[in-house]
């Protein structure tokens, strides 16, 4: 089991993003594989300080970013882990600190996510977060299976 700290998003993470936006292995679904600018990156981390978002760490290390971004009345996971985490359950033990969040402390009955059809990692990670398929969109570059997971019950 990984020991990941998620730590509130700041302006001045824009580097540490860039780095892990600019991975390959992170791009290739998350930005459809544009190599992002550190003036875009910039951007991305300001739209996400205007709601729930954090910083992942691993023994102080900034290893990836998780939000609940807004969409109409829900909220959407986000998920970005550098790739030397991939298979260490940091997304999930990061995932499953943000839904707790949602569900305890935002309120949420449900929060929303969608995943790139050829991305099977993050297809399996919606599973053992217990999401639920919902249907099938097009995206920008691939087409995306849309999830839900609904709040537990007491």
């Amino acid at each position: 089991m990984s020991r990941v700290v998620l730590r509130r998003l700041a302006p001045s993470d824009a580097d540490a993003l860039q780095v892990l936006f600019t991975e390959p292995g992170v791009r290739q679904y998350l930005f459809d594989d544009i190599l992002l600018t550190r003036e875009e990156t910039q951007k991305h981390v300001e739209a996400a300080l205007t709601h729930d978002a954090w910083i992942v760490k691993l023994e102080g290390l900034v290893v990836g970013f998780i939000s609940l971004r807004p969409v109409g009345n829900d909220r959407e996971l986000m998920i970005a882990v550098s790739e030397c985490c991939w298979g260490r359950g940091v997304a999930f033990d990061a995932a499953r600190a943000a839904m707790r969040h949602g569900f305890e402390a935002l309120k949420l009955d449900r929060i929303l996510a969608g995943v790139d059809l050829p991305n099977e990692r993050s297809h399996r990670l919606m599973a053992r977060l217990g999401f639920m398929q919902t249907g099938e969109t097009d995206g920008p570059k691939y087409r995306a299976r849309t999830y839900e997971a609904r709040r537990p019950s007491a």
